[in-house]
């Protein structure tokens, strides 16, 4: 009998994150959409900023416990820090699941997610909102573009396969709150404290949302073939030790 109180252990039903996708094609091409969608809206937005008045009325609501908190939000989710996260999620899973396949699925689920998304403010090039000079103490410079924000498109990306690998467990319910948490605290933060647009948040949001399942798709369909051809290599090796060992 099967269990679902694990990560997807061994024991337990196929862990949503190597779930065969009914069809790749659908969402690879639904991916392919969203990123030329969101990139024509950066454009539309970098030169008519339609966000602007609703941003900065945002940023001076002058929320001191809030913005306090924002900062605080923003700066544990830089880069460096990021990639901690992402990479201790990493061993964590693979630890509780006791499959490199579903670590190595849910690495590379918020890797090219959050990557192709930084990618993105590479072409679009939306200047950031000008910070004060306080703020820029506070949180450090931001010298790269704005749209989309890439701390919203990493905590989007890290909320949806966090969801994806508890699926099928005891704690998807857990997963979505914490997610939908994470997700409209950052996007919240950013425009708060002044470093994004909202339409910055909005668009890392609507980025996962599009291309993460194509992500999903293809590495479900992906890591498994690895698997396979791994253990096709190494099988002829593990046999000739058994029978050097035998004689």
């Amino acid at each position: 009998m099967t269990s679902s109180s694990g990560v997807g252990g061994p024991s337990s039903p196929e862990n949503a994150l190597l779930a065969p996708s009914p069809s790749i094609r659908r969402a690879v091409v639904w991916a392919v959409c969203t990123v030329v969608a969101v990139i024509a809206v950066g454009f539309l937005l970098r030169f008519v900023p339609l966000d602007v008045a609703f941003s900065d009325a945002v940023h001076h609501l002058h929320a001191k416990v809030l913005t306090q908190v924002a900062e605080a939000f923003y700066r544990s989710l830089k880069p460096l820090p990021a990639a901690a996260i992402m990479m201790v999620a990493t061993v964590a899973v693979g630890l509780l699941t006791r499959r490199w396949q579903v670590a190595v699925a849910f690495f590379g689920g918020v890797a090219v997610t959050w990557g192709l998304a930084e990618a993105a403010k590479l072409v679009v090039a939306r200047p950031r909102p000008g910070m004060s000079e306080a703020m820029t103490q506070a949180i450090g410079a931001t010298a790269d573009p704005s749209f989309p924000s890439g701390h919203v498109a990493f905590t989007a990306s890290f909320a949806a396969v966090l969801i994806c690998a508890l699926w099928s467990t005891r704690w998807r319910a857990l997963g979505i709150v914490v997610g939908v948490v994470l997700v409209v605290g950052m996007s919240v933060s950013v425009v708060v404290i002044g470093v994004h647009y909202a339409g910055d948040a909005l668009a890392s949001i609507v980025w996962v949302a599009g291309v993460y399942p194509a992500v999903r798709a293809v590495g479900a369909a992906v890591v498994p073939r690895v698997d396979a051809f791994v253990s096709r290599r190494l099988g002829p090796a593990r046999s000739g030790r058994g029978t050097s060992i035998g004689r």
